[in-house]
């Protein structure tokens, strides 16, 4: 090993953001581990805050993925479960599906092999019901 190879940058990590219907598609490329996991979360944190319909991650363009990575996703995992609104992840890379399952994980995470068949199961997962407050705020006062 020279100089050369310690000075190499990984793959750069980027996330993209679409609205789709009520849900949020978000893609993720590139190296998901310490130094990425941030942007991701924030990304994805911020797009909770419109309160989708639920949210699909494309994971078809990831490179790798630490445990920081899988990290964030049990957070955007609680979030979901917080919020009533689904998470479901697609085109999980092979190394990462096992990281899943040896963690015991893959069971918790709603998983599809295509971004189109995500988007199906979200488009027909029922709407949560308005909460209490919704409905008193929402009557004619």
């Amino acid at each position: 090993m020279n100089a050369d190879d310690d000075d190499r940058p990984g793959e750069r990590f980027t996330v993209s953001i679409g609205l789709h219907e009520d849900f949020i598609v978000a893609r993720a490329a590139g190296e998901l581990d310490y130094t990425s996991a941030g942007l991701l979360h924030q990304q994805l944190k911020e797009a909770w805050a419109m309160q989708p319909g639920g949210l699909v991650v494309d994971m078809s363009g990831l490179t790798f993925c630490d445990s920081r990575g899988v990290g964030v996703l049990v957070l955007l995992l609680r979030q979901s479960r917080e919020q009533h609104s689904p998470l479901i992840l697609s085109a999980i890379p092979p190394r990462l599906e096992r990281i899943l399952t040896i963690t015991g994980l893959r069971t918790a995470f709603q998983v599809e092999a295509s971004v189109e068949e995500a988007i199906q199961v979200v488009q027909a997962a029922p709407k949560p019901a308005a909460t209490p407050q919704q409905l008193s705020e929402a009557e004619p006062g």
